[in-house]
């Protein structure tokens, strides 16, 4: 019974932490344009 809960313990971190990169990847990769003004 422990060792099914933990099992299940870590899968549900595991989802959570999964869930987290993934929105933050989406942020970080975002790249808005350049202005006109600060290009040469």
């Amino acid at each position: 019974m422990k060792r099914k809960l933990m099992g299940l313990i870590v899968t549900l971190l595991s989802f959570f932490a999964l869930a987290n990169v993934a929105s933050a990847s989406t942020v970080l990769s975002y790249q808005p344009e350049l202005p006109k003004s600060l290009k040469k």
